[in-house]
């Protein structure tokens, strides 16, 4: 073997060095990234528990406004009921069965064959609360609605109802159609 040279250990030095400098900079770079894995992973499950509670609050807050809502339909539908109910009772009044009156409630608006006939703008039926007919035709149609309702765009859909052949209820006792009589209009009737 031959006697090293000064060239030869120091260019075998140097390539130590060399060695050493690389892995101790990849035991950085590894260091680094895993310690930006460590911090993203922290970061990510600080995020996580951000959103899970926030989502949670978010959550419980729709949950709430949509049981309000409920709450408020189910408060509207036992008021409609009972309004409805009330006018019912007055219609009987009015409109005794003695004397040849028959009311009927929540009819659909048919054409002339008996099919129920749709707003051509909403493709939507219409039903009217109370109809009062008397000798085969209707005499008077009655919707019953609270005080502060706004029945514009119902009136106009029963009238392009109307307008498209809607102009006839079924008699349920006798199941033959009945028309509504000339010039008679929906009467909006409001109750607290």
């Amino acid at each position: 073997m031959e006697p090293l040279t000064a060239t030869a250990i120091a260019e075998a030095a140097a390539r130590k060095a060399l060695a050493e400098a690389t892995v101790a900079q990849g035991i950085r770079e590894v260091a680094a990234e895993t310690a930006e894995t460590i911090i993203g992973e922290q970061g990510l499950l600080q995020q996580l528990e951000t959103i899970r509670f926030d989502s949670i609050e978010s959550l419980a807050a729709r949950n709430e406004t949509a049981l309000k809502e409920l709450s408020q339909i189910e408060a509207n539908r036992v008021s409609g009921a009972a309004r409805e109910e009330a006018a019912a009772s007055e219609l009987m009044d009015q409109y005794p069965p003695e004397d040849g009156y028959h009311i009927e409630r929540e009819c659909f608006l048919r054409d002339e064959t008996g099919k129920i006939t749709v707003d051509p703008d909403t493709g939507e039926s219409r039903r009217i609360d109370f109809e009062i007919t008397k000798d085969g035709e209707i005499v008077k149609s009655v919707e019953v609605t609270s005080e502060t309702a706004d029945k514009t765009a119902q009136l106009a859909k029963e009238e392009r109802v109307r307008d498209a052949g809607g102009n006839y209820i079924v008699d349920r006792r006798t199941g033959e159609l009945v028309r509504f009589a000339p010039d008679v209009k929906t009467e909006v009737v409001r109750r607290a």
